[in-house]
């Protein structure tokens, strides 16, 4: 989407070639807001060369006044890529249903507008912008909105003149005309876009592209089929907006939630590589587009369950370290060179406390995380079996569904018991024996209670089944 903010700019602080290579980055960014095109690409796109687009690049990234700068670079498997900067992405603050945008419509991509004059694709913007938030394909301005006085960006004339180019390049795809309001008087400029327009707009690939490269990289060369990329975005969506959540819910601090998409994002990427290296022995996912989902929503469970483990541990090492009272006087007065008061030292610690809170949050957002991932897991299978039972009228499938609970059980708790000798061994020797695991061993005290009751469920239907 062209956000509000990015609007604004567009129409203020470009240059043409600039507008374009916005409108480019907006139509290949992911989910976080990385452009994911390389220079060649990027250039090819825009319709420049790679000198221009670096300079262009160059600006971009410094500090324009009171302005944002409008790309970040971020490291991103070992290349340099760029985050557009302007407006929110959408995995964070943008809502679709309140906020005001305009979509990516096929025309400014064609060679015809990258060709006009930068009055007369500001024009076409303030246009599509209206004509996207009210729904309408013929939209009106007050000539004053446009020309409020003598030092906007447009004069009359310079509007006259992008009209013209307009209708010489564009004007198979909307009239642009002045009217006079019936009851003012004043004049207006209407613009009037061909029947369809509102819906002819270009869908952004760049998550995609993501996921294809992330497993052919991992040695898998076969083709992913647009309808299995869409099962697994699926799930990859869904990472990103349950991890933050609660972050939104709470309103808690704009550094835990981006920690928290740098950690949905890690997650993702690191399950796409795990099921690239398992794809070529499981090849039949591909013809299953729901159990390619599946099966790398259970690698994401997995991964997410070892995060939780660490943040769990962070968190008892943050606090042992906030309980040592003695050695943060010490630190103090040796820093300050004198004896310190209780307030001095208060304020020493302030950001250890931050950092637990930290810790803390995200442990319990990856811990509920895991719980309600199990919990759907097991009402999914179980429903299925209930449903299938009342059918065949069988106690087959109950067996089926109470075998897979029992090995879904089993696998967690390994995994939990895995996790607690690693931090055992590796973990902080700081933090008392006591704590180390302490979280852990309630998570498996309450699955084990969980799956306990689910297993009793399921006996029980078997049993009145036969």
């Amino acid at each position: 989407m062209i956000y509000e903010e990015t609007y604004h700019y567009l129409l203020r602080n470009v240059s043409s070639t600039e507008f374009d290579t916005c409108l480019y980055s907006l139509l290949h960014s992911d989910w976080d807001g990385v452009i994911q095109s390389p220079l060649h690409m990027m250039a090819s796109g825009v319709g420049t060369t790679e000198k221009y687009l670096k300079q262009i690049i160059k600006k971009f990234t410094s500090p324009q006044g009171c302005l944002q700068k409008v790309f970040v670079p971020v490291g991103q498997g070992g290349d340099v890529l760029y985050k557009f900067n302007l407006g929110p992405t959408s995995n964070l603050g943008f809502n679709s249903k309140t906020d005001r945008y305009c979509k990516k419509y096929r025309f400014f991509y064609s060679e015809a507008f990258k060709n006009l004059t930068i009055h007369a694709k500001r024009l076409l913007l303030m246009g599509a912008f209206r004509m996207s938030v009210t729904k309408s394909e013929e939209v009106l301005f007050d000539y004053s909105e446009i020309v409020p006085d003598s030092s906007s960006l447009f004069t009359r004339q310079r509007l006259l003149d992008a009209i013209d180019t307009v209708h010489k390049t564009l004007g198979n795809l909307v009239t642009i005309s002045f009217a006079s309001k019936a009851f003012s008087k004043k004049e207006a400029v209407v613009f009037t876009f061909n029947e369809g327009m509102l819906e002819q707009y270009m869908e952004n690939r760049a998550e995609r592209a993501f996921l294809r490269r992330t497993i052919f990289n991992m040695g898998f060369l076969g083709h992913i089929s647009d309808s299995v990329c869409m099962e697994l975005e699926r799930v990859g969506r869904y990472i990103f907006r349950s991890f933050l959540q609660d972050a939104k819910k709470s309103g808690i601090s704009m550094d835990i939630q981006h920690e928290l998409l740098k950690l949905a994002r890690f997650v993702y990427t690191y399950s796409l590589k795990k099921l690239g290296l398992a794809l070529p022995a499981n090849k039949h996912l591909l013809a299953a587009p729901k159990q390619a989902s599946a099966y790398l929503s259970t690698i994401i469970y997995n991964e997410t369950l070892e995060q939780m483990a660490k943040y769990s541990h962070r968190a008892e090492s943050i606090k042992s370290l906030l309980d040592r009272d003695h050695f943060h006087k010490s630190i103090s007065e040796k820093a300050l060179g004198r004896e310190v008061n209780y307030l001095e030292v208060d304020q020493h610690i302030e950001p250890i406390r931050v950092k637990l809170k930290q810790a803390d949050f995200i442990h319990n957002v990856l811990n509920n995380w895991c719980e309600e991932w199990l919990i759907s897991r097991v009402k999914t299978v179980t429903e299925e079996s209930e449903a299938e039972g009342i059918r065949k009228k069988s106690s087959d499938n109950k067996r089926t569904a109470s075998e897979f609970i029992t090995d879904l059980r089993n696998d967690t708790y390994d995994k939990l018991d895995r996790l607690m000798t690693l931090i055992r061994k590796f973990g902080n020797h700081a933090v008392p024996p006591s704590s180390q695991n302490s979280s852990l061993t309630k998570k498996k005290a309450t699955i084990q209670s969980y799956f306990a009751i689910q297993k009793e469920r399921l006996d029980v239907l078997s049993v009145s089944s036969s």
